[in-house]
């Protein structure tokens, strides 16, 4: 089945940086300073890794990481990377509920990764395989987008020479899902590329996951990220008993 993202892993990062500017590798580096500042050392399960955007630097960080990921395209971009650094991340290119391999200090689910459950059971069912591969006391770093980035309506709309790349959320009106809509072209290393990528997203209120993740031996830690907030998302911090 044809998962999002599926046919541009290859010019993900690309367009991010070509979208976000200079905001895209801040925003890398200040996620990286808080998981330092959470997990000093140790094994991070990186969910919905993509293609290794902070699985990479986190390994070169001395943690030992493991990515999971479900997009074909995203895995093989993550792989072409391993191969040039000769890193030895471990990736599963599976789904967050089918990951069955070692446990964790931490889990995260950044960059909108938990939107991409679309129902209840869905996502219950990622919280509570997330909560089996995390080790006792080991965290859970995550972040849902608020309503501003779902009622934007227009995402994106860049239109230059060499880029153009447009991103449209619009309401199903149905159980806060959206449709997520993306056409894009332009010119990475000298040649020309063009995609387009349609997806089902959905907005989760803090108080569904908080229940869920109590129901799964996780309490809030009440910790603050207000450094995140011009991101559109809340950034929480669960840690497991």
């Amino acid at each position: 089945m044809k998962q999002p993202h599926d046919n541009w892993g290859t010019y993900y990062d690309f367009v991010y940086e070509q979208t976000f500017g200079s905001f895209y590798s801040s925003l890398t580096k200040e996620t990286l300073n808080v998981i330092k500042q959470i997990l000093p050392k140790g094994t991070i399960l990186d969910f919905g890794a993509g293609t290794g955007r902070l699985s990479f630097p986190l390994t070169e960080q001395g943690y030992n990481v493991i990515a999971v990921e479900k997009s074909i395209g995203m895995v093989k971009d993550f792989n072409r990377k391993l191969d040039r650094q000769n890193s030895d991340i471990k990736i599963h290119n599976c789904s967050i509920s089918e990951y069955k391999n070692g446990k964790a200090d931490l889990a995260i689910a950044l960059f909108t990764v938990l939107s991409y459950s679309i129902t209840e059971d869905e996502l219950s069912k990622n919280i509570e395989n997330i909560s089996k591969h995390i080790n006792t006391n080991g965290y859970f770093f995550f972040d849902l987008p608020n309503t501003v980035f779902f009622n934007a309506g227009r995402l994106t709309n860049i239109d230059s020479n060499n880029f153009r790349r447009l991103v449209e959320l619009t309401s199903n009106n149905e159980n806060d899902i959206y449709t997520y809509r993306e056409q894009c072209s332009g010119i990475f290393n000298g040649q020309e590329f063009s995609y387009e990528d349609e997806f089902l997203i959905r907005y989760w209120k803090v108080d569904t996951l908080d229940k869920l993740l109590k129901q799964n031996g996780f309490y809030d830690t009440l910790q603050s990220f207000s450094h995140f907030n011009s991101t559109g998302s809340t950034y929480k911090l669960y840690k497991r008993q």
